[in-house]
């Protein structure tokens, strides 16, 4: 039995532990001054690395735009191509296979010398040598150029020719992110091997080439800060691994008196800070640890929305976005560690009857995503929209898989098939990126595939491994996304066959003469209607065979602090400029300790 004052005492000590936490919490929300003109910016994971052509994680997209340049950049409004280090967009010669460029006069590297076409010839060479280690973007530019040739009487006038007439041609060389040849090779070791020999491999490998490319290729170069330059406005200054990437502002950076909106640089510095786990990302926004995220989970944003201390300080919305999240089923397996699953049409066919996916984007998504049949956005004018949406059909899956072959011959539920004279389970691993939301999807699917007999093992995996086994076809399935842009998306890269056996992102084994000939009349018109009928076709095949088990895109999720003006959202990657995030010195914060 409590007396009085055992319970007077109680409620003292609750009251004195509840001031203690407040005063704990506002200490560490002060830890951080918001008047700093820096900004914080979310992200789930560290890149894959920040080398120049060999990693190529949405990861380190996000942070190249601020620290590398290409020739062209894609303005986020307009969606139109705009001269990033050019004069102008490039002029084409009568035939459409010749493109000439002038780099801008006053780009200078970090040590102070000048940016020429022959750092363009240079980045170009690496790009399109199979010796860098590039093998899944490296087919989008090496079916498309034929050489750069500097002018010999400027040297910031240069010119591409192109292999055929092609629909990229014009901007597919203002894509690379241009590097600094006297740094990278003083002694010009790549300057006596021309374009014919990188395209056709018929340079001598000596052990001087091969020992700078091995040196070109090391980790370091993607990972140490004094090795990541860039003509963009900031540099890595620190990288904590696995914790947060500081960028800082160069000083006398050559673009600070440009007009291109692109060019703005009002941040003194931008902080990666990795946080995966959706709950501490909940807590940074609440606690503005955080100035922007594009990654917070979408529960998580909409209950923020409810509260008026963080719409007080936070600008935040869903939005349309290019991509789509996919499962990739294995259609040409080593058949040993890797058995032969998916290698029926039937099969992949009723795998997608087999996957929730309304349920999943109601329930896990909370109705904040799209589905689309194709990996072209449904945003886009070429996208086929003729196609329909694969719906929820155990019934079908299972006849689907009885017509292929697997039957449940012994009454565990498991449909089975003899498999070169072995007795084989259907039970394949199921291979996704690590995360509390992909595990709960994951485990949604898995349970509508037994209903139609087969198992599916959840593999989490981190994102090196995964993306290894994915470019090495060493995996079963796997649950993955794409992301895309307003600009063309040369299908080169995901679904020709020289993609698969070149190790590239044909990860599936997708394609056949019929497909790559679809994708080449793509690439290899100037006419609009042609070209757009091409990738109707190819649509109409991918959605046919099934490589892909194409999902959904979830809209992209942000939330921007109000101390910083230019706030502007966009549909194109990577959705908003940090550069042009600029502070507000009369901005200030609410009250945040609205509860406990």
């Amino acid at each position: 039995m409590l007396y009085l004052h055992d319970i007077f005492t109680f409620m003292i000590k609750n009251l004195i532990l509840y001031l203690f936490c407040a005063l704990i919490i506002t200490s560490c929300v002060q830890e951080r001054d918001l008047s700093q003109n820096t900004v914080v910016a979310h992200i789930l994971s560290q890149p894959d690395g920040l080398h120049a052509y060999n990693n190529n994680s949405v990861m380190r997209s996000y942070i190249f735009s601020y620290t590398q340049k290409t020739l062209l950049g894609l303005d986020l409004e307009s969606l139109d191509y705009v001269p990033s280090l050019l004069t102008d967009l490039p002029t084409s010669s009568k035939d459409n296979k010749t493109f000439y460029f002038e780099l801008k006069d006053n780009i200078t590297w970090d040590n102070g010398e000048k940016l020429t076409g022959e750092d363009v010839i240079f980045s170009t060479k690496i790009m399109l040598c199979h010796l860098t280690n590039n093998s899944q973007i490296r087919p989008i530019y090496n079916s498309v150029i034929k050489s750069v040739d500097l002018d010999q009487k400027n040297p910031l006038k240069f010119s591409m020719t192109a292999l055929d007439i092609n629909w990229t041609a014009k901007t597919i060389l203002g894509g690379i992110y241009i590097q600094q040849k006297s740094y990278w090779d003083p002694n010009g070791i790549l300057d006596d091997i021309s374009f014919d020999q990188i395209l056709n491999r018929g340079f001598e490998e000596t052990d001087e080439i091969a020992n700078w490319f091995n040196d070109f290729n090391h980790a370091d170069n993607g990972y140490k800060p004094e090795n990541l330059k860039g003509l963009g406005p900031y540099k890595v200054s620190e990288w904590e691994a696995s914790q947060y990437i500081t960028l800082t502002k160069k000083e006398n950076w050559w673009g600070i008196n440009d007009s291109s909106l692109d060019n703005n640089a009002f941040p003194e510095k931008i902080i990666f800070k990795v946080i995966k786990e959706d709950a501490s990302s909940y807590l940074a926004l609440k606690n503005q640890e955080i100035d922007v995220t594009t990654n917070i989970g979408t529960v998580k944003l909409m209950k923020l929305q409810e509260r008026d201390y963080f719409n007080n300080n936070y600008d935040s919305d869903f939005l349309d976005r290019y991509g789509i999240s996919y499962i990739g089923l294995n259609m040409k397996p080593d058949g040993i560690k890797h058995k032969p699953f998916f290698v029926d049409q039937k099969v992949r066919r009723a795998i997608a009857h087999m996957i929730p996916i309304d349920e999943i984007v109601e329930v896990m998504m909370h109705g904040k995503a799209s589905r689309q049949t194709s990996n072209i956005s449904a945003l886009k004018k070429t996208y086929n929209d003729t196609l329909e949406l694969i719906p929820l059909d155990i019934d079908k899956a299972k006849a689907l898989l009885t017509e292929a072959g697997w039957i449940d011959t012994d009454g565990d539920n498991i449909r089975d098939k003899v498999i070169n004279g072995v007795k084989t389970p259907f039970s394949f691993k199921f291979s996704y990126m690590a995360s509390p939301t992909s595990k709960e999807i994951v485990m949604m699917m898995k349970e509508s595939m037994y209903k139609a007999g087969i198992v599916a093992e959840p593999t989490p995996m981190d994102f090196s491994l995964f993306y290894k086994n994915a470019g090495d076809h060493k995996f079963d399935a796997m649950l993955a996304g794409w992301g895309s842009s307003a600009a063309y998306s040369n299908p080169m890269q995901l679904w020709h066959t020289s993609s698969w056996v070149n190790k590239g992102s044909n990860f599936c084994g997708f394609g056949d003469a019929y497909s790559d000939a679809l994708i080449e009349e793509a690439n290899t018109t100037l006419d609009y209607d042609t070209h757009r009928n091409a990738l109707l076709k190819l649509q109409a095949k991918i959605y046919e065979d099934q490589p892909y088990v194409f999902l959904y895109i979830t809209k992209r999720k942000f939330a921007i602090h109000k101390r910083f003006d230019n706030r502007e959202m966009y549909f194109e990657f990577p959705g908003l400029r940090l550069n042009n995030l600029k502070l507000n010195s009369n901005y200030t914060t609410s009250n945040l300790i609205e509860e406990i």
